[in-house]
């Protein structure tokens, strides 16, 4: 039966949301959705569709040893084409349809799967099938049946979970979305948002929040993501996002580098109320580990004997699993911990009491606790932050030699680049201690 697969339906295009064709040179539209074609003039359609047929891509000159032609060719991109006369347009419009199958990379089932696809749009057409109407019918579809604000928030959230983003990035996300849908209504259609309901958002917040040049353009990032799914998705025709105005980013919003007077002072109330910030941020300080792998670092990715800390992939922000050097001041601290007589499955840094326990800590208990150490010294206002601690161990290391490719290693950036664009940006903001020859 017709359709009776979903993997071969008639019932949606072949691209994800349904995308809708463009005649830019190599775009992927052009290569799934209908492009018109002049056959001459057509008064009737006499002729209302042509028969489907299977492309397999380029030709294969050259088969690389140790494969085949057949494995070759299923490397390609496949598709399903024909032509359908379009009684608006008067022109034959091709339709060029994959399902997915592209997936696919043995060649026998490759070449049965399209064999079924090929088969399934012969007799779809055969039997009365219109891509046209069909086209049509959905785009109409989305016009009357509209996501609410709150209802494309809900997809968005899902489709970020599905994806495999980031907790936090979510998070991040969703709180200026959800202040966007506070501001308007969550019944508010998704169709109804122009670029003004954008900007008059950010420019209200702008204005009665102070937010400044990085809050700003969060939060325009935020709803650029969300508007920008809801059109890859068709349920909008534009994203109103895409032509709202940018702030200025100015460097020192947050995670600003200490001074050396502050520093000290963070130290010292450290070491005298709370031993267990103190070693959270000596252990960020001489690792550079971002504060989110310490709350997760095991025993087992500690390694004493060749003094290296193991960030596996599953936590580190880059996705890499990389060693980091214990520094000797650093050794010294955790020699205190006796490390070896506890299970390598406990938590380095998992609790406040004891420092080493079975679970780890809270997501928000280190920053709170720093919090109410620059809340005691009357620091708050000067935007530090846990990252500081890594910003201020960077700049030492820079005025102390440190090359580049020293500082990048210990830091596991992916490369150079990245690492002198984090210098650039941290030194703009740090005093040289450098002398300005005389003259």
């Amino acid at each position: 039966m017709i359709g009776s697969n979903p993997i071969f339906s008639t019932q949606t295009l072949n691209a994800p949301g349904n995308q809708l064709f463009s005649y830019s040179p190599g775009a992927y539209s052009d290569k799934t959705l209908p492009q018109p074609l002049n056959f001459g003039a057509m008064k009737t359609a006499e002729i209302t569709y042509t028969t489907p047929k299977l492309f397999k891509g380029k030709k294969i000159d050259l088969v690389p040893r140790g494969s085949t032609k057949a494995s070759e060719e299923a490397k390609q991109s496949w598709y399903i084409e024909f032509f359908f006369y379009d009684p608006t347009t008067k022109n034959m419009e091709r339709f060029r349809f994959s399902k997915n199958l592209n997936r696919v990379k043995e060649p026998k089932e490759k070449q049965n799967l399209f064999n079924q696809l090929l088969e399934t749009y012969t007799e779809a057409l055969d039997g009365g099938w219109s891509p046209i109407d069909e086209r049509s019918n959905d785009k109409l579809k989305r016009q009357i049946v509209s996501l609410s604000l709150e209802e494309g928030k809900i997809l968005f959230e899902a489709y970020h979970q599905a994806k495999g983003t980031r907790k936090k990035s979510i998070q991040s996300y969703l709180s200026k979305v959800k202040m966007f849908i506070n501001y308007y209504s969550e019944h508010k259609k998704v169709t109804e948002i122009t670029d003004y309901e954008i900007t008059h958002f950010l420019d209200h917040h702008e204005q009665t929040e102070k937010w400044m040049g990085v809050t700003y353009n969060n939060a325009r990032i935020s709803l650029n993501n969300y508007f920008r799914y809801l059109k890859k998705n068709k349920y909008i025709e534009i994203n109103p996002v895409t032509d709202t105005e940018t702030r200025r980013k100015l460097a020192t919003e947050s995670h600003q580098v200490f001074s050396d007077a502050d520093f000290k002072s963070i130290m010292d109330w450290l070491q005298v109320n709370d031993p267990y910030c103190l070693l959270f941020v000596r252990m960020i300080y001489y690792t550079c580990i971002r504060p989110k792998e310490l709350r997760y670092l095991q025993l087992k990715f500690i390694n004493l004997e060749t003094n290296t800390i193991t960030i596996p992939a599953s936590i580190a922000k880059n996705k890499k699993s990389l060693p980091v050097h214990i520094d000797v001041s650093l050794r010294k601290e955790l020699d205190k911990l006796a490390i070896p007589k506890y299970p390598r499955e406990y938590y380095l840094l998992g609790s406040p009491e004891t420092i080493i326990a079975e679970q780890k800590i809270g997501e928000n208990t280190p920053y709170d606790r720093f919090q109410k150490c620059l809340k005691a010294l009357k620091l708050k206002d000067k935007n530090y932050t846990l990252y500081s601690f890594k910003h201020f161990s960077n700049v030492k290391k820079f005025k102390a030699g440190w090359t580049l490719a020293e500082i990048c290693s210990a830091n596991r950036h992916s490369s150079l680049v990245e690492t002198e664009t984090y210098l650039k940006d941290l030194l703009k903001f740090v005093q040289s201690d450098k002398l300005i020859p005389a003259i």
